[in-house]
């Protein structure tokens, strides 16, 4: 009996070793891949998503096609690929606020970044623009310093969701100041913020300079500040947040991803397709236009991002008295 349980067993684990051999030499990607995204269409993440999606299929065939999952904060999107086959044929593309926010706000997230997901590729860097409706009445960071210390609890800003990257900015400027405001959240991400923020729904709030520029260039946005430490190239009239309040800067990003356990060789093929997409004028063209910046990263850079932003996020948090929940 003994005997023919171990057969069995050493059958079972012969037979295991032999599918992911499969898996690994079948050519990639013989079907269509599905990515994630974890905001709704028309956001930041979404329109670099499809940026890519539409280029994968000149660097290494096949065919990928986007679905949008959006909903607690990337929560939702990162869950349900961690838990996906690791076979390369669905990816997850994701944002610092998924990846390195909401593991310090959440006791119960149902995946951790950094074990249940394997890193592929940074996409790009964007600032913040700090954006107010045009009848809002600060025009200027030290105007509106000035209102909120006048006016503590009066007035109320927008972010893409609890755990965004907009909510840790504004939240971080508002300690800096010694300011308050009352937060109203925008579950479906940029798309939603900007959205509420041209309807004036909410006067102001800190939104992706990808998603914000149109409506900047247009005048139905007005720009006060840039969350990055210094100007951006591509908008040189709108100063830094950090003119007026020393050390203050928030950098946004996006990344792809897929379930842990991926085989390698997927992933550093998608990784170099990636690298190089965003390497091309024409993608380096765009995302300067929106006012984004193509990164491009190794794997095990990602991994190093992730890990360390986590890390400064987490002590960014308790230092504005923000525990997890």
């Amino acid at each position: 009996m003994l005997l023919r349980l171990s057969l069995a067993c050493v059958l079972v684990v012969a037979l295991v070793k032999v599918a992911a051999l499969a898996q690994v030499s079948e050519p990639y990607p013989s079907r269509p891949v599905r990515i994630l995204v974890i905001t709704p269409p028309g956001g930041t993440a979404d329109l670099m998503a499809r940026l890519i999606a539409g280029k994968l299929p000149d660097e290494i065939g096949g065919t990928f096609f986007i679905e949008n999952r959006p909903g607690a904060s990337g929560a939702l999107a990162s869950s349900a690929v961690a838990k996906s086959t690791p076979d390369g044929y669905v990816l997850l593309f994701s944002a610092i606020n998924a990846l390195s926010i909401l593991p310090n706000l959440m006791k119960n997230l149902q995946y951790d970044p950094q074990k249940d997901l394997s890193p592929i590729s940074l996409i790009s860097y964007s600032p913040n623009l700090l954006l107010t409706h045009p009848s809002f009445p600060a025009r200027t960071v030290p105007e509106l310093i000035e209102l909120l210390k006048a006016n503590p609890g009066k007035y109320d800003y927008g972010s893409g969701g609890v755990g965004s990257s907009q909510q840790l900015a504004m939240a971080l400027l508002l300690s800096a100041t010694g300011t308050k405001m009352n937060h109203v959240p925008f579950s479906g991400g940029s798309g939603q913020l900007t959205a509420a923020l041209l309807g004036n729904t909410v006067g102001i709030g800190f939104d992706v300079m990808t998603t914000a520029m149109p409506h900047v260039r247009g005048g139905t946005l007005r720009p006060l500040g840039i969350s990055s430490r210094g100007r951006s190239p591509s908008a040189p009239d709108i100063p830094a947040v950090s003119e007026f309040v020393p050390g203050f800067e928030i950098v946004a990003w996006n990344a792809m991803l897929a379930p842990a356990g991926t085989p390698q060789p997927i992933i550093d093929k998608l990784s170099g397709a990636i690298g190089r997409i965003l390497k091309s004028p024409e993608v380096t063209a765009r995302l300067s236009e929106l006012g984004t910046t193509p990164v491009g990263s190794s794997p095990a850079e990602l991994a190093d991002v992730i890990r360390s932003e986590t890390k400064k996020f987490g002590e960014a948090l308790v230092s504005i008295g923000v525990t997890p929940q």
